[in-house]
């Protein structure tokens, strides 16, 4: 009994004795591009038909989000998430404007949320989205996502929507 003991303490010294590791959790932030059939991005206020943004809005958890200007700044190293709502951004990586929802706790898990992203012209979107986060044995995160637009699964968090 005495030498199943120490083995198992032996075998958990990770958890007594910390390594010192820490874990920065990415935040849940999810991009929606918008275009039209002939794939003009209908984000750019300087294409013909551009939605206006100022209309547009998400609805989640009750509560309504107006769309804003992109209000990131400058990060640090150690980042916890803060939740902005709704931004238009300009993503300049693939040239394209869009807009983020979030950013959400990437440390906890999601079942079933629902986003509704209402136009303004009368029409709306369903995003709805479930994350699993959990920790490993071994003091590793592990996370799994599935992401849906308006019942349809699409893959990632960049949602690619044709009005």
């Amino acid at each position: 009994m005495l030498i199943c003991t120490l083995a198992l303490v032996l075998v958990s010294c990770d958890k007594i004795f910390p390594t010192g590791e820490i874990w920065d959790i990415s935040p849940v932030v999810f991009t929606i591009q918008v275009a039209d059939a002939n794939g003009v991005d209908l984000l750019n206020p300087e294409n013909h038909n551009s939605l206006d943004t100022s209309e547009i809005s998400a609805l989640y958890r009750g509560e309504e989000y107006k769309c804003s200007k992109d209000p990131y700044g400058v990060f640090t190293k150690a980042y916890a998430p803060h939740f902005y709502g709704l931004q238009f951004i300009n993503n300049t990586q693939e040239g394209k404007y869009a807009l983020r929802f979030g950013e959400l706790d990437g440390a906890e898990s999601y079942s079933n949320e629902e986003i509704t992203i209402s136009w303004g012209d009368g029409s709306s979107d369903k995003i709805k989205f479930n994350r699993k986060f959990r920790w490993r044995f071994n003091g590793d995160p592990v996370s799994s996502e599935e992401w849906f637009l308006n019942g349809t699964k699409v893959s990632g968090r960049t949602i690619k929507i044709v009005k």
